[in-house]
């Protein structure tokens, strides 16, 4: 059984990510059970990079549960809305384009039919996994909604289950608590992180960089890190840059396009796969 289900490729599931040239090498995309994690500095990308990842999920027809510890649904729905329908986020609230976006995400919806969204938030720093686990019971038995992709945004602001003096130790509890749940649920799991202050001044984000606990990434299956400089973000660029991958090709950059009016994220021209040094 185990030679069947490793040859049998057809049969495995795969989510692709926002960028082609990361879904080759990891040959068709993450699986389910697994942890995916992005790495950035405040204010680069990180929750855009998974509203992008949630619509891409979609895309597939899948069910995608975004639970949000810093921003409110509302925020959450209208970054979702724009990407899916293409009107700029200044544009939502105008009246004269609310039919637009009615019948825009209805042609999102036919298309993609087996897509579903629910976006849940909770207080900064007060749920943990078990809230999490609750929050899956409930949909459940209530709504009929078993997900298949989770995204926490983001990982350092979910409480360990117990409580732990040193912040590097409860942010690896909170990494391998997370990727418990992927293995519980049978899906996958994105989740974003924070940099050290070295993460603002350095051209690639690497795992040197990361804040506060280097044991989070021990836990994940696979790691990015968005990196921009200035001059790039007037530009609407971005590089991706591969960290860690245990079913793919890791430490090579992807060139990034971010349409910051409907806040669409998509791959750049040029694909350098030799290492950030």
């Amino acid at each position: 059984g185990r030679w069947d289900r490793i040859f049998n490729k057809k049969n495995e599931v795969k989510y692709k990510t926002v960028l082609p040239s990361i879904n080759k090498s990891l040959e068709g995309g993450l699986g389910t059970k697994e942890m995916a994690m992005v790495v950035a500095p405040p204010g680069v990308g990180k929750s855009l990079y998974l509203v992008n990842q949630g619509v891409q999920s979609m895309i597939e027809g899948r069910k995608v549960l975004y639970i949000s510890l810093e921003m409110s649904e509302d925020k959450i729905a209208q970054r979702f809305d724009s990407i899916m329908t293409l009107v700029p986020q200044f544009k939502l609230k105008d009246p004269a384009n609310q039919l637009t976006v009615k019948e825009r995400l209805d042609m999102f919806q036919q298309e993609f039919p087996g897509s579903q969204l629910v976006i849940k938030e909770f207080p900064t720093g007060q749920a943990t996994i078990n809230t999490i686990r609750n929050l899956l019971v409930q949909l459940k038995n209530y709504e009929e909604f078993e997900p298949d992709l989770l995204i926490v945004d983001y990982l350092e602001l979910l409480r360990p289950t117990r409580e732990i003096q040193q912040e590097y130790q409860a942010q690896q509890k909170t990494a391998e608590e997370l990727r418990g749940v992927a293995m519980e649920y049978n899906f996958l799991v994105w989740t974003a992180t924070q940099t050290n202050r070295q993460g603002r001044m350095v051209k690639i984000i690497t795992d040197a960089e990361l804040g506060d606990s280097y044991g989070k990434i021990r836990t994940c299956d696979f790691a990015m890190s968005l990196n921009q400089s200035e001059e790039e973000f007037d530009e609407g660029k971005m590089r991706a840059y591969v960290i860690k991958s245990r079913n793919g090709r890791p430490r090579f950059i992807v060139p990034m396009d971010v349409d910051y009016s409907v806040l669409r994220m998509s791959e750049g021209d040029e694909v350098f796969m030799g290492d950030a040094s």
